[in-house]
């Protein structure tokens, strides 16, 4: 089902996301089998920057339905951050239960925003949002409120990060994904960041004096990665412990026939790329 969270506090607004992601979500939508291949093994990216000042995470049981709302949001050309969410709540209600659910994140006129779709519902003027599995969300909030110590605000990444390592609900998993507003450039963006995850069976035994090791080698299951955006649509994450890199990409496809296919329409898909 995925998993999705976003809060806002202050002037600061973060969106995270998980990349795993079955086949059987896009519900009907075809593929070639080298684009099918590489989205069973790197997933795909839920959070969509449709334009500088919005961008629409989903997740569900059919996310194909997200490439329709985006589809006649590029037919439409201009729109608002408000009608934006009437035509992702449109979407969601003409769907079946659980099919598909949006956070709608926005910097329109410089005011930030952040608005849920979900259980035919739109929840406005939010603080925090969630989408996609509830199991993952449970855990991610007992690992946020650890011990009850600081603000459970200054852990989201970490916890976010946990969760995505591991948790009880399969469906959930793969790379951790950040997103959110750029105060520099007063816009929505994908974060320039470096991400360290340790394997979960492996325990690290640092004694006094000693220096922590911020991953294992892959044979431990450790890995690192750095999340380097190139665009509102191109994304690249480059793997420490493979190359190439991977390239999501809401414009760019594996060939001709995923290029024209409608279903796929700026759905952020995985492509294995060679940097020089």
């Amino acid at each position: 089902m995925s998993f999705v969270y976003a809060e806002m506090k202050n002037s600061k607004l973060d969106i995270y996301c998980d990349t795993k992601i079955g086949l059987d979500n896009f519900a009907g939508a075809t593929f070639s089998l080298e684009q099918a291949a590489l989205i069973r093994k790197y997933g795909i990216v839920k959070t969509v920057l449709i334009c500088p000042e919005i961008a629409i995470s989903f997740a569900g049981n059919n996310i194909y339905l997200a490439s329709k709302l985006f589809k006649r949001l590029s037919e439409k050309k201009i729109f608002s951050t408000q009608e934006v969410v009437d035509m992702a709540y449109d979407t969601h209600v003409a769907g079946k239960k659980n099919d598909v659910e949006f956070i709608v994140a926005s910097c329109e006129y410089g005011k930030l925003s952040l608005q849920c779709i979900k259980e035919c519902e739109v929840y406005s003027d939010c603080k925090f949002a969630w989408i996609g599995s509830p199991v993952a969300h449970s855990e991610f909030q007992k690992f946020r409120n650890f011990n009850n110590e600081g603000k459970a605000s200054d852990r989201t990444q970490m916890a976010f990060l946990d969760v995505v390592r591991g948790c009880s609900d399969s469906s959930v998993g793969g790379f951790c994904i950040e997103a959110g507003y750029n105060s520099i450039e007063r816009c929505m963006g994908y974060r320039n960041c470096k991400t360290f995850q340790n394997s979960n069976f492996k325990v690290q035994v640092v004694q006094p004096g000693e220096e922590v090791c911020f991953y294992m080698n892959s044979e431990d299951g450790g890995f690192s990665f750095e999340q380097m955006p190139m665009s509102l649509s191109d994304l690249i994450l480059r793997v420490d412990q493979m190359e190439p890199a991977i390239l999501y990409s809401r414009r760019l496809r594996m060939n001709r026939d995923d290029m024209d296919n409608p279903q796929l329409f700026s759905m952020m898909l995985p492509m294995l790329v060679r940097e020089r």
